[in-house]
């Protein structure tokens, strides 16, 4: 709780260039566009949480079966240097 808050303090930080400069807010669509990880977290729906943490799983996946792959790999061609 305290980490994302932390880190929703830095998101912040880039909305005080929006207030401080004139006409600024006009072009908080196209940075939002450009950024989206820019908003702090209060403002994620459900559905981009679980988005995100499909896309989160399914790289591990992938990690996992390359590493599992490798493994097999590796543990075949030591077989095959000793016997």
């Amino acid at each position: 709780q305290l980490l994302r808050t932390c880190a929703d303090l830095f998101r912040l930080v880039p909305f005080l260039v929006f207030v401080i400069v004139p006409f600024m807010e006009f072009l908080l669509p196209v940075f939002l566009k450009l950024f989206p990880d820019m908003l702090p977290s209060t403002f994620e729906t459900e559905s981009k949480k679980e988005e995100k943490l499909k896309k989160k799983l399914n790289a591990r996946l992938e990690l996992a079966k390359f590493l599992r792959e490798t493994i097999a790999e590796m543990a075949k061609r030591n077989k095959a240097d000793t016997g």
